[in-house]
């Protein structure tokens, strides 16, 4: 099956799950994504009550994905000997006041909502994050993302450290009142209607042997567009808590929006119409 198809059985799936369970308490929930769909090894895609989807990103090996063109806007690593980490992006500099396990510097930075771009999958349009996933194999090659939590707001958003940074409780299965410079999410993962989710990822998925690593890529995320609302000049703050992680970092890209081109034809009457205007001008000068 092709990704439309694939996505599709896994929304319905959602939605049918969803109307089974409603809002009565919360509830636990697991994704697997152990391989890409190519490989008989497990589950290689998921959803949500609330149509979320996480799916195997099989790693590349042309071109090359290396971080500098991964293009993450964070990265998190866990500290010392520590199973869990979290984190978010931000503007941030100083390792010594930047938050809980996020690396400072050119990869982790702050972003506007209005940079972000949607794909279409199945007729509906999807904001699309990627991960990659930088564990040192072993015991510590499966990983489990416990949460999501999507922030968005004014300028107190693009270093939240310096305006009240993030509070709340961590690990916690839950969102409930955490808030991130004041502000609450707009979207997390553990909600109401997906009860408490745990994704499992296996943190070297490749599609051939021998080609897995850094900046290869292992998970695709889409949410729902509907799930977002904010303005384009809001700052976007994406927060992620994780637990079994190695030593390695854990980085996140999204999806840019495309700026349409004008067509060949319209920048020809563009020029016309200039050429037109000076050549006018030029006569009222005369």
């Amino acid at each position: 099956m092709n990704r439309s198809t694939i996505t599709k059985t896994l929304l319905l799936a959602g939605m049918a799950a969803a109307g089974s369970l409603g809002m009565a308490g919360a509830h636990a929930a697991t994704i697997e994504i152990l391989c890409t769909a190519s490989e008989p090894c497990g589950q290689s895609s998921g959803t949500t009550a609330d149509g979320t989807i996480f799916e195997a990103a099989a790693n590349p090996t042309e071109p090359s994905t290396g971080t500098g063109v991964f293009k993450p806007f964070v990265r998190v690593q866990a500290q010392g000997n520590s199973d869990t980490q979290s984190g978010y992006n931000t503007d941030y500099s100083p390792d010594n006041g930047i938050n809980f396990d996020t690396k400072s510097g050119i990869w982790t930075h702050s972003v506007l909502f209005g940079d972000l771009g949607t794909v279409d999958i199945g007729g509906l349009s999807y904001y699309q994050f990627s991960m990659d996933a930088n564990e040192e194999g072993g015991r510590k090659n499966q990983i489990d993302l416990t949460e999501i939590q999507i922030f968005l707001g004014g300028d107190d958003l693009r270093i939240p450290e310096n305006n009240g940074g993030y509070t709340g409780t961590q690990f916690d299965g839950s969102a409930s009142d955490n808030f991130l410079a004041g502000y609450a999410p707009v979207w997390n993962l553990d909600n109401a209607l997906n009860g408490d989710v745990t994704v499992i990822l296996q943190a070297s998925i490749c599609d051939n042997p021998g080609q897995c690593g850094s900046g290869k890529g292992d998970l695709n995320l889409f949410i729902l567009d509907s799930l977002l609302q904010g303005d384009t000049d809001d700052y976007f703050v994406f927060y992620t808590e994780y637990d079994r992680v190695g030593s390695g970092f854990e980085e996140w890209n999204y999806l840019a929006r495309t700026i349409p081109v004008p067509e060949p034809g319209t920048l020809a009457l563009f020029g016309l119409g200039l050429a037109g205007l000076i050549a006018s001008r030029r006569k009222l000068q005369k």
